[in-house]
C-alpha cells in the first residue's frame, strides 16, 4: 500500500516585495532630498533659509490647501527678507532725508505754503510820542492781527523817531521823541511783531538835507527842482538817480531793522507826476523818457532797502495802490517798478485794495444773481492783479472801513483766488 500523501502547506508572505522596494526607495529619496535641502539652506544662508523654513512649516500646516507655486515661494522669501530689513532701511532713509536740506533728492510732497503775518496799521502820527503810541496800540489789541505797522517816515519826509543818520540828525526833519528801539520794544511788549512803514521817494524835507533831490538841468541854470511852482506850494522829491537818495533809504532801513523791526513797509517808491516840460526841458539831463532806465533807478532804491533789512534779519514789503496796479498806465505811480517782472520775484508785495467803482475783466462772464457786487469786484480785481504781477508773491491789504457782509464777500473772493489778505 502506498504511503499516505501528506499535504504540504506553503506559507505565503503577505509582504509585497514591490512595495517593500518602493518604500525603501522612498526612504532613500527622502534622505537625498533632506540632504539637498540642508545643503541648499547652508548655501543660501540664514537670511534666506529662515524665511524658507518658515514657508515650509506653513505649507506643511496647510497641506489640505492647494499647493503653492514656485513664484509664491519666492514671493514668500522676498517678503520675509523685507520684514527683516525694512525697519533699519526706513529709519536710515528718514534720517538722511531730514538731515539734508537743499540736497538734490527730489521731493514729491505738496509744497508748504508760508503764511504771512496779518498787519494792523496804526494812524500816521501814532509814533510821535509815547502817549499817542500807547493809545494806538490799545486800539490794536482787538484787531486779531499778529503784527503792527507804525509810520516812521511820512509823506513829507519827516522822521517820526530819533535818528542817528548823518545829515538829518538833530534837524527839523526829526519830529519823533522816541528812538526806533523804544518804539519796537513797546510794540513787542504789546504782543505784536514790530513793522515800520516808510515813504521812500516822496520826501519834501530830507531830500535837501541829504542832497538827494531832483535838480534842474545845467541848461536851466541848476538849482532845486520842485513838483510845482513855489508860489503854489511846490516841494522837492528824492531822486532815485542820485546815489545819496539810494544810500539814505538804505540807512533808514538799516537803522530800523537793527532796532528790532521785523518788517519794513516801503511806500511811495515812485516818481512825481512830471509835466511834459519837466522831461523835455527842466530835467532833460535825466533819462526820464527811457522807461527801462526809470525802472532800473527805482529798483536801485528798493534793493538798497532790501539788502539793508536782510542784513539784520528783517524783510521789506513793497506797498502798491491797487488802483495804480490795474491802471492802463503806471507811469509816475507806485506801481511803475512792477514793469520788471523778474525783480518782482525777489520781494514781497502788499497791494492796497483801494479801488472804487466797478472792476471788470474781459473774461467776466458770470451772471450769478447770488454774487454780490463786492464779491464780483474783488474777484475781478484779483484776476487783474495776478495778470499785472505775474509770478510775484503778493498779499492784499483791505481798508479798515470795510466791514460786515461786504468784508465777508471780499475775503471770500480773495480766498478763492488763493491770495492772502493781510
Amino acid at each position: 500500500m502506498a504511503p499516505k500523501k501528506t499535504n504540504i502547506k506553503i506559507k505565503r508572505s503577505k509582504i509585497n516585495l514591490y512595495n517593500k522596494k518602493k518604500n525603501k526607495a522612498r526612504r532613500v529619496l527622502k534622505i537625498v532630498i533632506t540632504v539637498v535641502i540642508v545643503c541648499g539652506l547652508a548655501v543660501l544662508g540664514y537670511g534666506l533659509g529662515k524665511p524658507l523654513l518658515k514657508y515650509l512649516r506653513e505649507k506643511d500646516q496647510n497641506s489640505s490647501q492647494p499647493g503653492s507655486t514656485t513664484s509664491e515661494l519666492m514671493s514668500s522669501v522676498i517678503n520675509s527678507q523685507d520684514e527683516n530689513t525694512s525697519g533699519e532701511s526706513v529709519a536710515d532713509t528718514v534720517s538722511d532725508t531730514s538731515d539734508v536740506s537743499g540736497s538734490n533728492t527730489s521731493d514729491t510732497s505738496e509744497p508748504q505754503v508760508q503764511t504771512a503775518d496779518s498787519i494792523y496799521y496804526l494812524p500816521d502820527n501814532a509814533a510821535v510820542n509815547e502817549a499817542s503810541l500807547t493809545k494806538a496800540l490799545t486800539a490794536a489789541k482787538d484787531s486779531g492781527c499778529s503784527a503792527v505797522a507804525v509810520t516812521l517816515k511820512d509823506t513829507t519826509g519827516a522822521l517820526l523817531y530819533k535818528t542817528d543818520i548823518a545829515g538829518v540828525k538833530d534837524t527839523s526833519v526829526v519830529t519823533g521823541t522816541l528812538t526806533a528801539a523804544q518804539i519796537a520794544e513797546k510794540i513787542s511788549s504789546a504782543g505784536f511783531k514790530p513793522a515800520a512803514k516808510i515813504n521812500t521817494l516822496m520826501d519834501r524835507q530830507g531830500a535837501l538835507y541829504v542832497e538827494g533831490n531832483f535838480e534842474l538841468s545845467p541848461s536851466q541854470g541848476g538849482g532845486c527842482w520842485l513838483d510845482n511852482s513855489a508860489a503854489n506850494g511846490g516841494k522837492p522829491w528824492l531822486s532815485p538817480f542820485k546815489e545819496q537818495s539810494v544810500q539814505y533809504i538804505g540807512n533808514i532801513t538799516s537803522e530800523l531793522s537793527k532796532a528790532g523791526f521785523k518788517y519794513i513797509v516801503c511806500a511811495n517808491t515812485r516818481y512825481p507826476a512830471f509835466h511834459g516840460v519837466d522831461i523835455t526841458m527842466y530835467l532833460n539831463n535825466l533819462p526820464l523818457s527811457d522807461s527801462a532806465k526809470r525802472t532800473e533807478a527805482l529798483w536801485n532804491v528798493i534793493n538798497s532797502a532790501k539788502t539793508s533789512a536782510e542784513n539784520n534779519g528783517a524783510e521789506i514789503l513793497l506797498e502798491i495802490s491797487g488802483t495804480n496796479l490795474i491802471a492802463n498806465s503806471k507811469d509816475c505811480t507806485d506801481a511803475e517798478f512792477t514793469a520788471d517782472k523778474e525783480k518782482l520775484k525777489t520781494v514781497r508785495l502788499t497791494v492796497n485794495y483801494d479801488v472804487t467803482g466797478e472792476v471788470t475783466t474781459t473774461s467776466d462772464t458770470s451772471s450769478n444773481a447770488n454774487e454780490s457786487a463786492d464779491y464780483k469786484n474783488a474777484k475781478n480785481f484779483a484776476a487783474k492783479a495776478k495778470a499785472a504781477l505775474g509770478d510775484a508773491e503778493f498779499s492784499v491789504h483791505l481798508p479798515q472801513t470795510l466791514t460786515g457782509k461786504a468784508l465777508e464777500d471780499v475775503n471770500k473772493a480773495f480766498s478763492e483766488a488763493g491770495i492772502t489778505v493781510l
